[in-house]
């Protein structure tokens, strides 16, 4: 199996976006990072990075912008717009849910033509801000470079609801259209599975013990469909609406663990919990994405499990892709939040995420991928500086070559007190 790393950065209006090239507080990331096959593509806004011009106004224009910087990254890495693979489409108004759809679907019928038959697969949601107050839409996007690399067989499994393949023109082009799921290799990566029922497209479960049983059995018929099994769950990202209720969900996934995946009660899947502002429908209380394998043992591509939680483990690999749950500023001794500093918090973070990569055999040079969590917009340069200093002292390559990144604010954490999480996507 090739894993070889290429490196791509990002360049705003002419500057590379690495520190000293941009100041400590600015945004700093790569365009995309190359890991085998796989294309990792930082989250790419409406900002108008290419020429600096202001950004635009309407949501439309703004999605173009971030279509054209993917479909930009995607030709930089040797690939295309139409070996995307996975989105995750966040936005600021649930209200452009359509105008998201409608402008994707058009853009794809222009510049990837594939895609608008057989969409990504895809989830969905409304942070309570991205990184500037103006900005209304980012894409984080997962490629390939091709799609007949050895070693690296893609499938394609199309979604239907109430029997209509999710795709344009089965459905119109404000509807939602994505893939069930997408096999790379032996990897698995199921879309964003909801309460609803795709049968008759209605919520009929309103509290969150009933949403995630559905979740949980979608996301288990798609690794089924694709050749594996809920047992070969490697990591999960759960969206919630209500961060109060992620003691329920995970009593209710421990539950259906038991029942159909007995495997994972010892070893459970490394799992990230992100809350929502919105989902894509009002009466959405959950949505769960999945990474997992068809084999765990399929060579070049085993599935390896480092103890954690009993929730969660603290690092899963599959092939040489290690997933990290995501790592707060809490005190590993206490499990207290014991400081309201934020960059005391994120070097606190950084410190677990070191751990947690050496732990499983890779370091912090090997990070590929961030998704940067944050309670207090107004703290994100305090963040990126504390970022920066931090690799300074211990991983010096990425100063002037930061990881792929995607920032969220998010109006709760996961712990009390806690203002800053990383979630990390690294190779062996």
């Amino acid at each position: 199996m090739n894993w070889d790393m290429k490196y791509y950065p990002e360049y705003w209006a002419g500057k590379k976006l690495a520190y000293p090239h941009v100041s400590k507080e600015s945004p700093k990331f790569a365009r995309s990072i190359v890991v085998g096959n796989l294309i990792f593509v930082s989250g790419c806004t409406g900002q108008d990075t290419i020429s600096g011009r202001p950004t635009a106004d309407n949501f439309e224009d703004q999605m173009i912008m971030a279509m054209d910087k993917v479909k930009m990254a995607m030709e930089e890495a040797g690939s295309s717009l139409e070996n995307v693979v996975k989105t995750l489409m966040l936005i600021k108004r649930r209200d452009d849910y359509p105008r998201m759809r409608r402008t994707e679907v058009e853009y794809y019928i222009k510049h990837a033509p594939y895609l608008v038959e057989n969409p990504p697969a895809s989830t969905f949601m409304v942070p309570a801000s991205l990184a500037k107050p103006e900005f209304l839409i980012e894409m984080d996007v997962i490629g390939v470079v091709g799609r007949q690399a050895p070693g690296w067989p893609l499938k394609y499994y199309p979604e239907y609801w109430a029997g209509k393949k999710l795709a344009f023109p089965h459905v119109p082009k404000e509807s939602p259209k994505f893939a069930r799921t997408e096999t790379v290799g032996n990897m698995i990566i199921v879309s964003g599975c909801t309460g609803q029922n795709p049968a008759n497209l209605k919520v009929e479960a309103r509290d969150i013990e009933g949403q995630t049983r559905i979740a949980l059995g979608k996301m288990m018929n798609g690794l089924g469909e694709a050749g594996g099994s809920l047992n070969n769950l490697v990591k999960t990202y759960v969206l919630l609406k209500d961060m109060k209720d992620l003691p329920k969900y995970r009593k209710i996934e421990r539950e259906y663990f038991e029942e159909h995946a007995p495997d994972l009660i010892k070893n459970p899947p490394a799992s990230t919990a992100i809350q929502a502002a919105s989902l894509a429908l009002p009466d959405f209380l959950i949505e769960v994405e999945a990474f997992g394998a068809a084999s765990k043992d399929s060579p070049g591509w085993e599935v390896r499990l480092s103890r954690g939680s009993k929730e969660a483990s603290a690092g899963a690999t599959l092939g040489n892709l290690l997933f990290l749950s995501a790592f707060d500023g809490s005190d590993p001794r206490t499990g207290r939040v014991e400081t309201d500093a934020v960059e005391e918090q994120v070097h606190l973070a950084l410190d677990k995420v070191k751990a947690g990569l050496e732990r499983s055999g890779s370091r912090l040079e090997r990070m590929v991928k961030t998704f940067m969590l944050l309670k207090r917009l107004e703290d994100y340069p305090t963040m990126r500086k504390a970022e920066v200093e931090y690799y300074e002292k211990q991983a010096p390559y990425l100063v002037e070559h930061p990881p792929v990144s995607t920032f969220m604010q998010l109006s709760e954490l996961t712990r009390p007190g806690a203002l800053f999480e990383i979630d990390v996507t690294a190779l062996l």
